[in-house]
């Protein structure tokens, strides 16, 4: 037994009073190295034994705490193993240099980048003036190489390393893990290998599945209780299959996602030697010698010790590869060379201060270096268009569309928080750090688009479409068009034309899905939209429901929307659903898996389902929920911060609205009440920041929260009122007062705070209207209804008095009971 930790549970008492219990010590490690060393062939094993122990107890104590570092006896068996075969293969080279290799070799390439001075220089103290060239096959690395950029990526020495390296590792490991931060190139790695393979004829197979994306009872298989009927895993059915598969090329099962110890340890006898996977129905499958477990995973935090010791680990620093690479390949997939020349220059002009620059700036979730860099390429593969730049074209107007794509790649996500606006912060670090090109004077280089037919850059307020007011739609789902909805509506529309995922980014009310549905509501008959709102209780198979529902079969295991459409799943509130005790958000494990790899698996047959034509556009309040999600999941989208309007924009938006209504001749305002319009926009506006900063929340009045909703509750409250229910301004401005009231009034809690909102309102219409009449705005009560002229005809109008209001719901209350006897 091996008690105490995750995915182990404790012996009954009565169970254990059974046996009789024995302790187990820690075994002298000198010793068991020695007769293997002596049984692997070695004459001086017991100096070099020595030297072994020496070296794993200094690792122990002198490197970095990591998660994925063992020094423990499986570690030391599988090192010694390799030393054995390495001594066998080359029989005149001395022992101590065999020895030395092993150790090196085998334990480079899970070390982080800031131990391997460390490691190197307790192996120098070991084994002194010993410099022993790596074991190297030219041919194979020759063949990674060809690989590699078959794949059009780029062969660098560092990622041909991590191939060998990987190749390697299962030449000892039947279980590895390969390590490291989103976009580091693990999947690259791994594929670069296969590849490698399949150009060597050796028919290599995977199968790839995320074992977050589906139960514990799906992975490994249950009995049902009540028929004791046995109904297959899917991680069983997949190892069964490549156990029965013909031939001897490698068969890998690639695990890619969260490790939690629930389904890890149930793996732990085919990761040991024992390579056998025993089911809940008793059966066995053994490991083939050609199969092999690979596991992708970002970290190992909540994996146990015992699972970190029974697998060869792969660590891929994020230095090991860094941009370059990605942008290199990006640059070869464009088609002119002279573009590419062009391309190369600016990528080395602008990139390389912005990696340094780009930390001191706020972004509103995490985004990783190389999701940015990403979103850059995409922006430009959708601007560098024929259109945009003819072939014989100034270089200066790449420069200008180049600026645009980097400033909105490495910006989009840059928001306001309480003290700064970060956007202009790094408006202010551009304008000093770049001059070559000239942005217009006034607003932030966030403020131009670059118009098409002048290559200059013109303010996005010249796109901003007129507003109509549409008596029919609700206000809270109502668009009114800013500079801010302009441009992100801009963005969309370019990027989802090139099937990229977005998400926009920002808090509650800030009106992220209202900009969405504008959107997805003016696509193209080309296009279909699957609404998919998450909450709480979202789990993968919900989400895989809802998202299979509109899909139809298409040839074999293909699956796509009807006819030849486009599928756009709009996931709103991304970050509600549960995190589990391990970190993992369910629903967003099957998202991954859709991106990765385009393929999910079906529930109930366990067979894969190819999906086409699918895109993503999602949106995420950073201030609720899971608040972040996981990184693995966020690089692939296209991030676009949404901040609150505030000042000259919250104005336009209500003034449109308000204005709107009282000019529309249907409902008879005068014109006097016509002319206050601007004023009561300003003192609504006023009034919505004072509570604000009066009221703020607390732990006993969390729900102080006071944003773009509760405006849009006063305005559409304000919707109803016609010229007959404000003859003149003072009622129209009482109107608003009881609106006011009824939105922020009741929120408050306390008489103390009731009354402060009370003065509150009072002095800020004071400030604003010289000429009102009190008595008239703020006689009591304060109160409209639809009913205040009786039952019969409902129109918006004040309410005369306490007693008037009584009478009116007594009458109801006795025309409800003579219509319905009985109680239910």
């Amino acid at each position: 037994m091996n008690p105490g930790y995750a995915g182990r549970t404790e012996l009954p008492e009565n169970l254990k009073a059974l046996f009789r219990p024995c302790a187990m010590v820690v075994p002298d490690f000198e010793l068991i190295c020695e007769i293997m060393l002596v049984a692997e062939g070695f004459q001086e094993a017991r100096l070099l034994a020595r030297k072994f122990i020496t070296l794993y107890t200094l690792c122990k104590e002198l490197l970095s705490k990591q998660d994925h570092y063992d020094w423990g006896l499986r570690a030391i068996k599988s090192v010694l193993v390799v030393a054995g075969s390495l001594k066998r293969s080359d029989r005149e080279r001395p022992e101590d240099q065999v020895l030395m290799r092993a150790l090196r070799d085998f334990n480079i390439p899970k070390i982080v980048t800031d131990d391997v001075p460390v490691f190197m220089g307790l192996i120098g103290d070991l084994f002194p003036a010993l410099d022993v060239p790596r074991k190297r096959s030219p041919d194979f690395e020759k063949l990674i190489r060809r690989s590699t950029q078959e794949m059009k990526l780029q062969p660098e020495d560092s990622f041909i390393l991590k191939v060998v390296q990987l190749e390697e590792l299962f030449a000892v490991r039947h279980s590895v893990f390969i390590v490291g931060n989103a976009g580091t190139g693990k999947t690259q790695v791994w594929k670069a290998l296969f590849k490698t393979y399949q150009n060597q004829k050796r028919k290599p197979h995977f199968n790839d599945l995320n074992p977050k994306a589906v139960t514990n009872d799906e992975l490994f298989g249950i009995i049902n209780p009540a028929t004791r009927e046995w109904k297959d895993g899917l991680f069983s059915v997949i190892m069964r299959d490549q156990a029965n598969m013909p031939g001897t090329g490698p068969k890998w099962i690639v695990l890619d996602g969260d490790i939690d110890p629930m389904w890890i340890e149930s793996l732990n006898t085919v990761m040991d030697d024992n390579k056998v996977l025993t089911l809940a129905s008793n059966e066995r499958i053994a490991l083939t010698k050609e199969m092999r477990l690979l596991f992708e995973i970002s970290n190992l935090r909540t994996a146990t010790p015992a699972t970190v010791s029974r697998a060869g680990i792969l660590y891929i620093n994020p230095q090991d590869l860094g941009w370059n690479p990605f942008v290199a390949s990006w640059i070869d997939s464009r088609e002119t060379q002279a573009e590419k020349g062009i391309l190369s220059v600016l990528f080395d002009k602008y990139i390389p201060p912005l990696m340094d620059a780009h930390k001191r700036f706020k972004k509103i979730t995490p985004i990783s270096e190389i999701a940015m860099i990403q979103m850059t390429c995409h922006l430009l593969d959708c601007l560098l268009t024929p259109q945009n730049l003819p072939p014989e074209c100034p270089k200066e107007w790449y420069e200008i569309y180049y600026v645009f794509a980097v400033i909105w790649g490495f910006g989009s996500s840059l928001y306001q928080d309480q003290l700064v606006d970060w956007r202009t912060e790094f408006h202010k670090w551009w304008i000093n750090e770049f001059k070559a090109i000239r942005f217009p004077p006034g607003g932030t280089i966030f403020s131009y688009y670059i118009d098409p037919e002048t290559k200059k850059f013109n303010p996005w307020t010249e796109l901003v479409p007129s507003f109509e007011l549409d008596t029919d739609i609700p206000l809270q789902s109502m668009l009114v068009p800013t500079t801010e909805t302009t441009r992100l509506r801009w963005f969309m529309d370019i990027l989802i034309e090139e099937k990229h995922p977005i998400m926009l980014v920002g808090g509650a009310g800030s009106g992220k899905s209202v900009i969405v549905a504008d959107k997805l509501s003016s696509l193209s008959y080309k296009y279909a939209v699957t609404n998919v709102p998450f909450n709480f209780y979202t789990t993968s198979e919900m989400l895989q429901r809802v998202l299979e529902k509109p899909l139809e079969k298409k040839a074999g295991r293909n699956y796509g929307p009807p006819g030849n459409k486009t599928m756009v799943y709009f996931v709103d509130d991304m970050n509600m659903p549960e995190v589990d005790t391990y970190g993992t958000v369910q629903p967003h494990t099957l998202i991954r898996q859709f991106m990765d790899y385009r393929h999910w698996y079906d529930r109930a047959k366990l067979s894969l389902k190819d999906i086409h034509n699918c895109q993503f556009v999602s949106c995420m309040n950073p201030t609720a929920g899971s608040f972040t999600i996981d990184p693995r999941l966020q690089r692939h989208f296209c991030v676009f911060a949404v901040s609150f309007p505030s000042g000259d924009p919250l104005y336009h938006i209500y003034y449109s609205v308000l204005s709107q209504h009282l000019s529309n001749p249907l409902n008879k305002f005068n014109l006097a009440t016509q002319k206050i319009c601007a004023a009561l926009v300003t003192c609504a506006l006023n009034l919505h920041t004072k509570m604000g900063q009066m009221f703020l929340p607390t732990a006993i009045k969390f729900h102080y929260v006071f944003n773009m909703r509760d405006l849009a509750n006063i305005f559409q409250g304000m919707l109803f009122g016609n010229g007959e229910t404000c003859q003149e301004p003072n009622q129209l401005i009482r109107l608003w007062a009881h609106e006011a009231t009824r939105v922020y009034g009741d929120k408050l809690v306390e008489e103390r705070d009731i009354d402060n909102f009370n003065k509150l309102i009072v002095d800020v219409v004071k400030k604003s209207f010289e000429e009102m009449d009190e008595t008239k705005v703020f006689s009591k009560p304060i109160i409209y209804s639809h009913f205040a002229e009786g039952l019969t005809d409902p129109k918006y109008m004040p309410v005369a008095s306490w007693e008037m209001l009584n009478k009116t719901l007594e009458e109801a209350q006795a025309n409800y009971n003579d219509m319905i006897g009985a109680m239910n």
